[in-house]
C-alpha cells in the first residue's frame, strides 16, 4: 500500500502536475490523520472498558463490605436486645442474687459492643474518583452518605460507650475493695449487696444503656442504607445475582407466622408512667409480608430481624409472643419495655 501511494506521488512530480501532487499530499495527510482519530478512539473506548471494570470490580468489594456491615449490624441488635432484657430486670429489681452469682451473669455497664464498618472498599473508590464513569455517579451520594456522614456518627457513639464503660470501670474500681476481690474471682456479700441495692449501680446502667442504646440505632440506621446501597449498586452494575445474600432480607423466609400476629393490642404494663395515651391501643396490620403498627398518631412499618422480632423506625425493637403468646412487648431506648397483650 505504501508503494502504490509513492508511486503516485512520483508520477505527479514528473509530469509537473504540482497542483494535483498538493491535492493529493493534503488529501494524504486527511487520512492520516483520520486514522490516527480512529487509533485515539479505540483507545479510548479500551480504556473507558478499561476503568469501568476496575470501578464494576470496586463496587463489587463494597458490596461485599456492605454485606458485612449489615451481618455486625444484626449480631449489635442481637446483643443490644440481650442487654436490654438484663436492664429491665436490674430496673425492676428482678436481677436477683443467683443471677448475679452465675457465671453467665454478666456486669452489664462494664463491657461494650461497638459497631465499627469496613471502608475499604470505599477507600479503594475514593482513590480511583477520577476514572468513576458517569452512570455510577448517583452511587456517590449515598455512599457518601455511608461512608462519611453516618460513619461520622458512628464514630461518635462509639467513643462515647467506650468512654462511659472505662469511665464506670474506674469508678468502682477506685472506690470499693470489694472489686479487687471480684476481679480474683472472690465475690463477697459486699459485691453482691452493691449490684443489688446501690441506686449509684442502677444510675450507671441507665447512662451505659443510653450510650449503648444510641449505638444499636445508629448501626440500624447504617443498615437499612446499606441495603438499598448494596441494590442500587445492583441496579447500575446490571449485576445478575443467583440470589441476595439472607442477611439483606427485610421479609422472613417462612411468612405463614405472619397472620396470627395481625391483630390489635392494649398495653398490658409499661415501666414508663408516662407512655403517651396514644400508644395504650396497638393495630398490626399486614400487607403483603410486610407488618404495619398503627396508632393514633400514625403508622409505622415493621422491618424484619428474625424470627419473631422486628424493627420500628430504625430506633425501637418489636418482639412477639412474649413474654407469651398473644403478647409483645416494644423497647429499645430509655422508657423500657412496654407490653402489649392481644384482644380477643
Amino acid at each position: 500500500m505504501i508503494k502504490f501511494f509513492r508511486k503516485i506521488r512520483q508520477s505527479l512530480l514528473t509530469q509537473n502536475k504540482m497542483s494535483k501532487y498538493l491535492l493529493y499530499a493534503f488529501g494524504e495527510i486527511i487520512l492520516v490523520v483520520i486514522g490516527i482519530l480512529l487509533a485515539l478512539n479505540i483507545n479510548n473506548r479500551n480504556q473507558q472498558k478499561i476503568n469501568e471494570d476496575k470501578i464494576t470490580n470496586i463496587l463489587k468489594e463494597i458490596q461485599q463490605d456492605l454485606v458485612s456491615d449489615v451481618e455486625r449490624s444484626k449480631e449489635i441488635f442481637d446483643r443490644f436486645i440481650r442487654a436490654d432484657s438484663i436492664q429491665d430486670l436490674i430496673l425492676n429489681d428482678k436481677y436477683t442474687y443467683n443471677d448475679y452469682k452465675s457465671k453467665k451473669a454478666r456486669r452489664l455497664p462494664f463491657w461494650y459492643v461497638d459497631f465499627v464498618i469496613n471502608t475499604n472498599g470505599y477507600d479503594n473508590l475514593m482513590r480511583n474518583i477520577d476514572n468513576v464513569p458517569e452512570k455510577y455517579e448517583p452511587l456517590l451520594k449515598d455512599l457518601k452518605n455511608l461512608y462519611v456522614d453516618k460513619k461520622a456518627d458512628i464514630d461518635v457513639y462509639n467513643e462515647k460507650i467506650r468512654e462511659t464503660v472505662y469511665k464506670n470501670i474506674d469508678h468502682v474500681w477506685t472506690s470499693y475493695d470489694w472489686n479487687r476481690d471480684w476481679i480474683m474471682g472472690k465475690h463477697t456479700d459486699d459485691a453482691y449487696n452493691y449490684y443489688l441495692n446501690a441506686s449509684e449501680y442502677k444510675n450507671m446502667v441507665m447512662l451505659y444503656m443510653n450510650d449503648r442504646s444510641n449505638t444499636f440505632s445508629i448501626s440500624q440506621s447504617y443498615s437499612f442504607s446499606a441495603i438499598e446501597a448494596y441494590h442500587k449498586i445492583n441496579e447500575l452494575t446490571k449485576s445478575v445475582v443467583d440470589s441476595i445474600p439472607k442477611v439483606l432480607a427485610l421479609e422472613p423466609e417462612d411468612t405463614s407466622f405472619l397472620n396470627n400476629i395481625v391483630g390489635h393490642y392494649k398495653l398490658k404494663d409499661s415501666m414508663d408512667l408516662n407512655w403517651p395515651k396514644d400508644l395504650k391501643t396497638i393495630q398490626i396490620t399486614k400487607e403483603g409480608n410486610r407488618l404495619n403498627l398503627i396508632t393514633e398518631n400514625g403508622d409505622s412499618e415493621l422491618v424484619f430481624h428474625k424470627e419473631s422480632t422486628f424493627l420500628i423506625d430504625r430506633a425501637l425493637y418489636v418482639q412477639f409472643n412474649k413474654p407469651k403468646k398473644g403478647e409483645f412487648f416494644v423497647s429499645g431506648n430509655m422508657h423500657g419495655q412496654r407490653t402489649y397483650i392481644k384482644e380477643e
